[in-house]
């Protein structure tokens, strides 16, 4: 399987580093205070006397680590792109690929086998999207303010385009294990379609297995060979 995210682990925190475990954990704290801020407040309302309190720390240490408002949003959203492809994207990649290795000489060619095949993956995707929205609702509306910041301040751009690109890379080899026989135009249409889906659910608010589920094995059974 293609790990991801390594471009992403590679950037640099535009904020000054933090030399101890302690020190780091506080820097940590302090962009995750900004992220919780953005997800309820608006990324507007993100300032430094927010930040520390949201953070409990003392102002001068949001100061100290970020010289100004900028820099805190930008490792902010740094953080976020990191830890949501290790611990959302990542682990689902591991669980979608488990079943599509064991099809390594092509899905099976029997009718009804092949049926139950996509209707499982369709189960999964369905069931990780229904979970975004109600369970990691704060990830989605985190990823929207981030995805707009990006096109407002240039220094995000790159830190975007390595995020979404490592997104596509997986969808990409999803389709290749599917059978795609344009695995790269269908994984960008395939993407499209579910970030699209993701930010309809997000204004739905309570999605459901009956809604999601016919649309997503819809998209699969249009990838699969």
């Amino acid at each position: 399987m293609t790990a991801i995210g390594s471009d992403i682990g590679n950037v640099q925190y535009q904020g000054r580093q933090a030399r101890r475990s302690g020190s780091e954990q506080r820097r940590v704290a302090i962009l995750e205070a900004v992220l919780r801020i953005v997800v309820r407040d608006g990324i507007r309302n993100v300032r430094h006397r927010a930040v520390a309190k949201e953070a409990d720390v003392p102002l001068s240490a949001t100061t100290y680590y970020f010289k100004d408002i900028e820099d805190l949003i930008c490792d902010a959203f740094t953080l976020f792109a990191q830890q949501a492809l290790e611990q959302v994207i990542e682990p689902f990649q591991r669980q979608v690929f488990a079943l599509l290795d064991g099809f390594d000489g092509g899905l099976p060619e029997d009718a009804e086998e092949r049926e139950k095949v996509l209707s499982t993956l369709a189960g999964m995707v369905t069931a990780y999207l229904i979970a975004e929205v109600t369970q990691q609702r704060e990830h989605l509306l985190a990823e929207q303010a981030f995805t707009q910041e990006a096109v407002l301040d240039s220094r995000l751009e790159t830190l975007a385009a390595q995020y979404f690109a490592a997104q596509r890379e997986v969808m990409l080899e999803a389709c290749r294990k599917l059978g795609s026989s344009q695995p790269e135009l269908d994984a960008e249409f395939g993407w499209s379609v579910l970030v699209m889906l993701e930010r309809q659910l997000l204004l739905q608010g309570t999605p459901t297995t009956d809604y999601v589920q016919p649309r997503v094995l819809h998209l699969i059974k249009k990838i699969a060979r």
